[in-house]
């Protein structure tokens, strides 16, 4: 044989060995590193693996919960303060849903702290007993133990933030087509006056729309391209206070439909609750698929919805106390925002005129139509200040707050035509003509004179 043949043969058998037992080879070396993960002693991941571990796969990771309390409040001294909390939801569907509040700051000498209510449910309350601010937190976490960013709520004795309401969002069929938005619904829960500043702060490439007057209730502008645009709004108050801002969008692509999960109810233990999500909708008319999940109910509570992929789904409490179902809809492209319903089920036994006089008030107030308020959402949260009232007051019987807030807070926010001009509400109103609040108002009026003889 050719020694140089020779020389050749065993320098190719030498690489192949070397090769073959992982001399050095930056590939064979993460292979190495790739098989200890999965020896005796390691903790290989499984399918069944919690999906928050730091090295298990991000898309599965679970989504922390959102906390929401509400928009800031102004109370006056000794008032009774009711927090929501039920439009907290869960990106995931991890429900249910467990409450943590806390004041975490009051005046000086405030002992708010020690007075407040059960921290752990889907409401909170608590008496301001001195002037200034309080803040409160609201923490919620998810049935997987992941807990959400804290929310916090600013409780004032001198003045609050307005809310802005930008109105729906809009489907855009063609180019060059007057846009008419709606910011009518904005308003101030102390029932100050208020301006408003409008902006596009988006738009497709090339558009030049612009408001006709930024300052306007109504502004309009003309859509001179199809593609997205996104305009803000945000409302002031006569002592210069901004409210957050909120957005509306105007689009020619799909726009995600908007879930409705009906109105608050008062029932009784063990009868069946009808849910009704009929009033959700999608602007560009696709069909809506349903998802009903039980975002909160009581501890010890074994409720479950039936139907709850239906438009009409129900539920049988079993247990006294508050039940949010929560309302995600779909249009087979995009799901909506969630929407929560707040049901307070009471035993049979602990139903007295008080709570019949507020159950008639609520069954009432559902009757109105949506144009009878300032803010269609004010609705529900009117119904949810009662339930507050009706659970505290079966918590703890009479007191001298829940009569102040019956009086000061709720009846307030519907009797402009009762004690003063019969024809029209006054600006603290939330029910915003006389025949409405006439449909209501003496159901409040009855249970406020019954709560009275009890003092």
């Amino acid at each position: 044989m050719n020694k140089a043949i020779f020389y050749l043969l065993v320098s190719s058998l030498l690489l192949i060995f070397f090769i073959g037992c992982g001399g050095g080879s930056s590939d064979s070396a993460t292979n190495t590193s790739s098989n200890t993960s999965i020896t005796p002693d390691s903790d290989p991941i499984t399918p069944n693996s919690d999906p928050t571990a730091p090295d298990s796969d991000p898309t599965n990771q679970n989504l922390a919960p959102v906390a929401n309390a509400g928009a800031d409040q102004t109370v006056k001294v000794d008032g009774l303060v009711i927090l929501d909390g039920t439009g907290s939801y869960d990106p995931d569907g991890n429900y249910p849903l467990t409450y943590a509040w806390e004041i975490i700051s009051t005046p000086s000498g405030s002992t708010a702290i020690s007075s407040a209510s059960d921290s752990s449910e889907s409401t909170f309350s608590f008496t301001v007993d001195l002037p200034g601010e309080y803040t409160i937190q609201l923490v919620v976490t998810d049935s997987l133990g992941t807990a959400s960013e804290p929310y916090l709520v600013l409780v004032s004795t001198s003045n609050s933030m307005p809310v802005a309401d930008a109105g729906s969002n809009q489907a855009l069929s063609k180019e060059d087509i007057t846009v008419q938005l709606d910011g009518s619904q904005s308003f101030d829960p102390d029932g100050d006056p208020i301006t408003y500043a409008w902006s596009i702060t988006s738009k497709p490439p090339f558009s030049s729309a612009a408001l006709n007057d930024p300052t306007a209730v109504n502004p309009t502008f003309v859509a001179d391209s199809l593609g997205t645009y996104v305009i803000e709004l945000i409302v002031t108050d006569n002592q210069g206070l901004d409210s957050f801002p909120d957005e509306v969008v105007v689009s020619s692509e799909n726009v995600k439909p908007v879930a409705d999960a009906g109105g608050n109810q008062v029932v009784l233990v063990g009868e069946t609750v009808f849910l009704d999500g009929s009033g959700s909708y999608d602007v560009n008319l696709d069909p809506l698929t349903y998802s009903w999940n039980m975002a909160s109910k009581p501890k010890g509570s074994l409720t479950v919805l039936i139907g709850a992929e239906t438009e009409y789904p129900n539920f049988e409490p079993d247990i006294q106390g508050i039940y949010t179902p929560n309302l995600v809809v779909n249009d087979g492209f995009l799901d909506s925002d969630p929407s929560n319903v707040n049901i307070f089920a009471v035993d049979a036994e602990n139903i007295d005129d008080f709570i019949r006089a507020l159950m008639d008030a609520i069954l009432a107030i559902n009757g109105l139509d949506d144009s009878d308020f300032n803010n269609a959402n004010n609705r529900n949260a009117l119904t949810l200040k009662i339930i507050v009232v009706l659970k505290n007051y079966l918590q703890d019987g009479y007191s001298e707050s829940l009569l102040d807030k019956l009086r000061d807070d709720i009846a307030g926010k519907m009797d402009g035509c009762a004690i003063g001009d019969p024809s029209a509400p006054d600006q603290n109103d939330w029910i915003m003509n006389c025949p409405a609040q006439a449909d209501v108002y003496p159901h409040l009026m009855e249970a406020i004179s019954i709560f009275e003889t009890m003092s």
